[in-house]
């Protein structure tokens, strides 16, 4: 446990988890000075929500990504990532030099986009970004910087110094999500996207009445589109990176592939999810390469709270 600030507390360890994080952690709420205002308004999306509020947006989002949406959804994945290996090949035959964080990217935002708009980005049809997802770049930026800047009092001041085109990139980056998922609303259709299992489960007996309201599916919305892509395609890039710079790990992972199946069409889900060598990579991956190296604060209860162990005073972050 290290003190940083004068009311802020950082602690690395698997136990924090259960005690702030936790079923049983509700009386830890989030620190506002941290996730700031959801500039789509009120109620705010899941970053910024309640414990209560949370919880049911959770619930009716969880469906989206279960094993059996997964399953459902596997067409769609498997149609990308064709194209992506098809596009590498283009690339290899003249010769040239791909980079691979830009072809990551092409293929996880058209994923993402596809499960949060119903339509795809066309980025690797393309080859190239759109400004909306360059604009996604600057918005992170902004946020990066929201994060310290309020922390010291200073938001209103630094608005003020920000570049315009920062700040056009974030109103773009909104207003293209909101705008996207209201396109996607409209249309009546049962195809194995985000926004299929949300609406089918807000219909149901259990839900009734709790569906989401229009902030939180615009604010949601953006969520999947930054949370589900340069995230993901973040790790992927630091796994390869990891992987070609150890040739006898690389090999070792291709030759657990390519005895495992005999041909593209062989490789499926429930297949890959089987492959331990493959499977550890990813997850060491993640913990020498995190794609979010941040931090989820919370406030300690009026009352205090033990927290790993030894009891911390309330209000403390």
């Amino acid at each position: 446990m290290v003190r940083y600030a004068p009311n802020e507390l950082s602690y690395i360890g698997a136990d924090v988890w259960n005690d702030v994080y936790g079923h049983r952690a509700t009386a830890f709420r989030k620190d506002p000075t941290l996730y700031g205002p959801d500039g789509y308004g009120s109620p705010p999306g899941l970053i910024r929500s309640d414990n209560t509020a949370h919880a049911r947006q959770r619930k009716l989002v969880n469906h989206a990504f279960s094993d059996k949406a997964l399953m459902e959804q596997e067409d769609l994945f498997r149609g990308y990532v064709e194209l992506l290996v098809a596009k590498l090949k283009e690339v290899g035959a003249r010769g040239a030099k791909a980079d691979i964080v830009k072809w990551y990217n092409f293929t996880t935002f058209d994923i993402m986009a596809d499960l949060t708009f119903g339509e795809p980005l066309n980025l690797l049809q393309e080859s190239e970004y759109t400004p909306w997802v360059a604009a996604i770049f600057g918005h992170a930026k902004i946020v990066s910087m929201s994060l310290v800047v309020r922390q010291w009092g200073l938001s209103r001041f630094v608005q003020m110094c920000l570049p315009a085109k920062v700040l056009e990139q974030s109103k773009v980056h909104m207003s293209f999500s909101s705008d996207r998922v209201d396109a996607r609303l409209a249309k009546k259709t049962d195809r194995p996207d985000i926004w299929t299992y949300v609406l089918r489960h807000s219909e149901d007996k259990e839900n009734k009445g709790k569906g989401l309201q229009p902030t939180e599916m615009h604010s949601n919305g953006a969520l999947f589109m930054t949370a589900g892509t340069e995230t993901t395609a973040t790790q992927l890039s630091g796994l390869t990176y990891y992987l070609l710079k150890h040739p006898d790990k690389m090999a070792r992972l291709v030759n657990e592939i390519r005895t495992g199946f005999t041909s593209f069409d062989d490789m499926h889900m429930n297949e890959l999810s089987k492959l331990p060598y493959l499977n550890a990579c990813l997850e060491e991956g993640l913990r020498i390469y995190p794609p979010v190296p941040g931090i989820l604060t919370r406030i300690v209860p009026r009352e205090g709270a033990k927290v790993a162990g030894r009891w911390v005073s309330g209000g403390v972050c």
